[in-house]
């Protein structure tokens, strides 16, 4: 899979995760952001969302072990579950982090 079509992908999925959340955004009384405000919320979010998914991913790559020794079955599925999943959520709640600051700091919407 070549790095446009791992970054498409990201991007996908992190756009589908902040269209869900701002659907729940929409209908809660004390959230009021405007048309506007909802655009950019969601464009912005899930770029932010996905660059950090796809660092998460690119990390993975890298240091993905060649070899994983564990205990008991438990503890190898932990550990596939982890190398599978677990650098791209580390991303993407960064990129998350990031997103919530830029909306703060630097667009003025408070979530």
């Amino acid at each position: 899979m070549s790095v446009q079509q791992r970054l498409l992908k990201s991007l996908l999925i992190c756009f589908g995760i902040f269209l869900f959340i701002h659907l729940l955004i929409l209908f809660n009384p004390n959230v009021r952001l405007g048309f506007f405000g909802h655009l950019v919320s969601l464009l912005v979010g899930s770029g932010f969302t996905a660059v950090g998914m796809f660092a998460g991913d690119s990390f993975r790559r890298f240091v993905h072990p060649d070899l994983i020794m564990a205990r008991d079955s438990i503890d190898m599925l932990r550990k596939r579950v982890f190398w599978l999943v677990g650098p791209q959520a580390i991303g993407w709640f960064v990129g998350y982090l990031a997103y919530t600051g830029f909306m703060r700091n630097v667009m003025g919407l408070a979530m």
